[in-house]
């Protein structure tokens, strides 16, 4: 919970680890049942098992033999994760061609992250040529789908005018889609967006939420606009701003 008057934030952030790759002997045995029945997520589970040693040794011979289960029913995240590896060469032999031709088939069944790589890869022109056009086009579907930093890319972009017609309002919509992901830039811009009050009214009390929302993730910047922003603030809105805040993490289970 954060202070009410927000004049002190110090909240240790607790890493919790998951336990799941911990995997009981039972647990593979179910989850290699469903991926001898065909299921492709159990495929790429069973992968992963093999790949990360949570079955009690590393076998690469056995994840690529059930990704390629998995790739053979067109299994997105079969085919990102496969692509990945013979871009990489990890495991097997490196081919950028079919590796990148794997992840473009994950790419256009919307699989965010395969979108986000070849986002990335056109925009830097790693492993193909420079493109601003597959980068715009690969950024912006990932966003649409759902990926917080895609969604905080494009916002940059609206914002700046660079690449794309600069708007204010989108740049916002795309913010506030981020931030409610908890992507901590997002939320830290979009209280800048906020104080500044480019396209409205500014609103401290909103930007004051997110600054504290971005803070408890340890996001160093938008504690710095938390302590700057107080300084202009009522009691009373700084009280309504931890409320806010306060409710978003509990929603959150944060």
């Amino acid at each position: 919970m954060l202070h009410r008057s927000i004049l002190a934030v110090s909240i240790p952030v607790l890493l919790v680890l998951s336990s799941f790759f911990l995997a009981l002997p039972e647990l593979g045995h179910e989850t290699k049942a469903a991926a001898r029945s065909g299921d492709p997520a159990a495929q790429v589970e069973m992968a992963r098992m093999y790949y990360d040693g949570s079955l009690g040794v590393h076998d690469m011979d056995k994840v690529l033999f059930w990704l390629h289960k998995a790739v053979d029913q067109g299994y997105p995240d079969a085919q990102h994760i496969l692509g990945q590896f013979y871009v990489s060469g990890v495991g097997v032999k490196k081919d950028q061609d079919r590796g990148f031709s794997l992840i473009r088939a994950a790419a256009k069944q919307d699989y965010p992250p395969a979108q986000v790589f070849l986002a990335h890869a056109y925009g830097k022109g790693i492993g193909v040529e420079r493109d601003v056009a597959g980068f715009l086009y690969w950024v912006q579907r990932a966003a649409k789908n759902g990926d917080a930093q895609s969604q905080f890319n494009m916002a940059i972009l609206r914002l700046s005018g660079s690449l794309v017609e600069r708007d204010v309002s989108e740049a916002r919509a795309w913010l506030e889609k981020s931030a409610e992901q908890g992507y901590t830039d997002a939320q830290n811009t979009l209280g800048e967006l906020l104080v500044r009050g480019v396209d409205q009214e500014p609103d401290y009390v909103e930007a004051c939420k997110w600054f504290a929302i971005a803070g408890t993730k340890g996001n160093p910047k938008a504690n710095d606009n938390l302590v700057e922003i107080v300084k202009y603030m009522t009691r009373a809105e700084m009280d309504e701003a931890a409320a806010r805040a306060n409710l978003w993490l509990e929603v959150r289970g944060k």
